[in-house]
């Protein structure tokens, strides 16, 4: 066949990937990084230039489960001769999966053994295979050179690839007979293998009408009619005065890229695959076949098990190869600050992974650069106003900002999953022609956020976001340590939520107020909050509590994220359920998206919820300087919550338009407060007692919230067409 230079456009290759191989001691040794993987019940190596270090989860592809045997790959030094074997080893393996073998030996493309060694301008692909389960068995990778190079040969056995050498071609052998196999065995044969349907088909194609002759006949004679353009070329070359006792059909070998040829590459699913038996070169259904007798007929000398390995996942191993590489990098660069599986899941995009991608981590991230952007901002005491705050805490928080901090990582992520057939014979010199795709400023600002809450959950600290902050030079400069230490968690009962939304049950028992008795002491309302509070008259008074409510939005924001965030995970995406959302096993009807946790945010942020908590514990009766209309209008709404039964979740972000907003600002005001003077441990005692049930039952109840949003949300889009 015609060799070309091989191009692919599988864009940045990590340097894990395209480095060249160090020597040591004047070019007499090499230094191998061997990465073991799992593969169902079998063991492969592959030899990187450079260290990998990889997750704890595994990963299925074409119904393989997939699981790298350790966390970082083992050093190896091996001599030069032994790395020159084994870089002739892949030569001649992979040009043979990529028949790009015009003879037996090299390929005329094939590269060289100092394009591995010697620094390269041109970034290759330079990870090899080598057979072998806890160490490099050389004595086969020797075996298959002697047969290449000294035509050292093995007769062929059965369940192995089979070659000849006159041309010399890989072959898959079809059906054995010998001289008194019958024409009508093969056919039999054939329909059983579904190669043909009917019977009357194989006559019509072979051109035959006597079922009685043997198959050793139908190939010798020369009476019979012509029939297809393979068996007119088995009967021109046969040569019936051969020793030869037993024969062999033949089919070429499938080329590497045959593998899997049904496949939906996207997510990695092969109809062949979903059984047993998964692809193989052994398993053809080409109608072109080939003829040779045993004594020509010869074993390929590697087994067909390790064959099949290469051929079924080599190319998608190199692509799941590259993404531990992009992750490994970010992490190191981040100076270990964040756990490496979030670090996968942060820099992954939903053209990537749909089910797990930043999208999910992008949420609480942005939830805790709010708050430490707010916070800092607060702790400037020349800050007066809330619109001030406001405006200098959009530009640390806008899209431009975040992007431009993103870059200074230079970092790589997966943006889309690569077609495992763009990677070429890296055997042979290969071009990598295209960069990766480049992420807008809105997916670089995304992608930070995701960052910053995997800093945020590694140990649920603000101390390793801050680290993040530093390395990224963000421009975060705060101090006061109530606002930056202690953590936001709420401790939730493991007990299922009855079902029953809390509030209906919180009414059985503490009723709202039926009587409000406006402006009253605020040392009854320290009672009733259980603390001592220096700037409560501040948080409480409609002219002042702005500065306090702009640090108290940010506190409350959070608080709900995190814990959403946490809780969910806890039921919708714990370790066994992360490993089936990569085996494929779990229903996507059950995975968490990002959508989700967006509707249990504002479900209980909104002013609805916020306004009624507020009215519900009494903030009206100690607010001070209530106008007479914004009493007027406060009481209107409670006779409605009063005799409102809130049997279904959404009734009570129905008020939201009711409520007056100076009720959900109050109730920012005063966890601000209490942020001041007690930190998160005074702010989850007072706050996180509050919506302890309520984070429950939407946690609990995240599918049937979602559910109703996304009706709301249609019908408002029906209505404005």
């Amino acid at each position: 066949m015609t060799e070309t230079t091989n191009v692919q456009s599988i864009g940045y290759l990590p340097p894990q990937i395209s480095s060249h191989y160090i020597t040591f001691e004047k070019g007499s040794k090499v230094l191998l990084f061997l990465n073991y993987f799992q593969i169902d019940d079998q063991s492969l190596i592959l030899i990187s230039p450079r260290n990998f270090e990889y997750s704890n989860l595994s990963f299925t592809m074409f119904s393989s489960n997939i699981s790298p045997t350790y966390r970082t790959s083992k050093k190896l030094l091996v001599s030069m001769e032994q790395f020159k074997s084994i870089v002739s080893f892949n030569i001649l393996l992979f040009c043979d999966l990529y028949q790009n073998n015009s003879a037996k030996t090299y390929s005329k493309q094939a590269r060289s053994v100092e394009s591995f060694i010697n620094p390269n301008q041109c970034d290759q692909v330079n990870i090899l295979t080598v057979p072998g389960e806890q160490e490099i068995d050389f004595k086969k990778v020797q075996q298959f050179l002697d047969c290449k190079f000294k035509s050292i040969k093995q007769l062929y056995k059965s369940n192995s690839l089979a070659y000849m050498d006159s041309p010399y071609k890989l072959y898959d052998v079809l059906y054995r007979f010998d001289k008194n196999t019958l024409l009508i065995e093969y056919f039999r044969f054939l329909i059983d293998n579904q190669i043909y349907n009917e019977l009357s088909d194989i006559q019509q194609h072979y051109q035959v009408t006597n079922l009685d002759i043997t198959l050793y006949k139908f190939f010798d004679s020369k009476e019979l009619p012509n029939s297809m353009n393979s068996v007119q070329a088995i009967r021109k070359k046969f040569n019936n005065q051969t020793r030869d006792q037993h024969f062999y059909l033949l089919q070429q070998m499938k080329h590497i890229n045959q593998m899997h040829h049904q496949a939906d590459y996207q997510n990695l699913i092969c109809p062949d695959c979903q059984n047993t038996s998964k692809c193989s070169f052994l398993v053809s259904k080409s109608q072109q076949i080939f003829l040779a007798g045993e004594s020509e007929l010869f074993a390929y000398p590697v087994p067909i098990e390790y064959v099949n390995l290469i051929g079924r996942l080599f190319s998608q191993l190199i692509c799941q190869m590259m993404h531990y590489a992009k992750t490994q990098n970010v992490y190191n660069r981040m100076n270990n600050i964040a756990q490496i599986e979030r670090i996968e899941e942060a820099i992954s995009c939903p053209s990537f992974n749909l089910e797990r991608n930043y999208q999910n981590l992008e949420m609480l991230g942005d939830s805790v650069i709010k708050y430490l952007t707010s916070a800092m901002l607060f702790e400037d005491k020349g800050l007066n106003n809330e619109s001030l705050l406001s405006s200098l805490r959009i530009k640390l928080i806008t899209n431009k900002h975040l992007s431009d901090v993103y870059s200074i990582l230079q970092m790589r992520t997966m943006n889309s999953k690569i077609h495992y057939k763009k990677v070429r014979n890296h055997m042979t010199m290969t071009i990598n022609d295209v960069d990766d795709f480049k992420l807008s400023r809105k997916q670089q600002a995304d992608i930070y956020e995701a960052i910053c809450g995997a800093c945020y959950i590694r140990d649920y600290e603000f101390s390793d976001v801050i680290k993040f902050f530093k390395l990224t030079n963000f421009g975060f400069q705060g101090v006061f340590p109530n606002f930056y230490t202690g953590n936001c968690l709420i401790q939730f009962p493991d007990v299922q939520n009855s079902g029953i939304y809390p509030l209906k049950q919180q009414k059985q028992i503490k009723p709202f107020v039926q009587n409000s008795i406006y402006n009253q002491s605020l040392d009854k309302f320290e009672q009733f909050l259980g603390c001592k509070l220096s700037r409560l008259n501040e948080a409480m008074t409609v002219e002042d509590y702005e500065r306090l409510e702009f640090l108290g939005d940010a506190i409350l924001e959070f608080l709900i994220v995190a814990n959403v965030h946490k809780e969910c995970e806890k039921y919708y995406y714990s370790q066994d359920q992360q490993q089936m959302c990569r085996e494929g096993k779990f229903e996507s009807k059950l995975l968490l998206c990002p959508g989700m946790l967006h509707i249990a945010k504002i479900s209980l942020l909104d002013n609805g919820f916020m306004g009624t908590m507020a009215l519900y514990y009494g903030y009206h009766q100690y607010a001070i300087g209530l106008c007479q209309d914004t009493q007027n209008e406060i009481e209107k709404v409670l006779e409605a919550l009063r005799q409102e039964e809130f049997n279904e979740f959404y009734l009570i972000n129905q008020y939201s338009t009711q409520i007056p907003k100076i009720m959900s600002d109050l109730w920012e005001s005063v966890a601000a407060c209490i942020m001041i003077e007690y930190g998160w441990e005074g702010v989850v005692k007072v706050y996180g007692e509050m919506y302890k049930p309520y984070i429950q039952y939407v946690v609990q109840n995240i599918y049937s919230v979602y559910d109703y949003h996304q009706l709301i949300n249609r019908n408002i889009q029906i209505e404005k067409n």
